[in-house]
């Protein structure tokens, strides 16, 4: 069986993006994939699309709504993929399922801890850490034409934007994913939608 690498555009805020990543959590533990999470900036995709002027929203206002969640993160990743990934999916956890502030230094702190890293090490690399890798990364998804998260993105460039409105049965995770296999071996099909009522807009 092949095991497929996706990239996988993520933004903390949002809880489309915590129930993607926890249902593929279930499909990584199953053996069926190997995925990359990469960054996506709602806050600078909604400014990019109300025409806000150039430079980006990290050089503007580096506090707006989820950026100091990101360089958290990205100071984790400097501790190894897998600790950089076992932060970002306690603080996605730590923001949708606990309801703190995604974007408050003691909810990053406590990610830090559930996740296993050496939080003195974390903290000095936080302090040294920049907007650099959120630029390469949001440029990189905006290039493959990423516009909200959770968008799946597969090597050969296919992606998928997903939407699950509650969290998914471990038994039911794999059957979605071959589900979205099965699509994704017919090229001629380029886009799949459902009308949405107004209550599933929220996010």
């Amino acid at each position: 069986m092949t095991i497929s690498e996706p990239t996988i555009y993520i933004d903390f805020l949002c809880p489309w993006a915590y129930r993607g990543s926890m249902w593929l959590a279930e499909v990584e533990k199953a053996g069926r994939i190997r995925p990359r999470f990469a960054f996506f900036s709602l806050s600078q995709n909604h400014q990019a699309h109300d025409d806000s002027p150039n430079p980006p929203v990290w050089e503007r206002d580096p506090q707006a709504k989820g950026l100091p969640a990101f360089l958290a993160a990205t100071a984790a990743r400097a501790q190894g993929a897998e600790l950089g990934d076992r932060f970002r999916l306690a603080l996605q956890r730590a923001r949708h399922e606990d309801h703190l502030p995604v974007d408050q230094h003691s909810t990053h702190r406590l990610a830090a801890e559930r996740a296993g890293l050496d939080v003195a090490r974390w903290e000095k690399d936080l302090k040294a850490t920049d907007f650099t890798t959120l630029a390469q990364e949001h440029t990189e998804s905006v290039r493959r034409g990423v516009f909200g998260v959770p968008t799946l993105v597969w090597p050969e460039g296919r992606s998928y934007y997903l939407k699950i409105t509650d969290l998914l049965p471990p038994d039911r995770a794999v059957p979605l994913y071959d589900a979205i296999e099965t699509v994704h071996r017919f090229g001629e099909v380029i886009e799949i939608k459902t009308p949405e009522s107004e209550g599933s807009l929220v996010a």
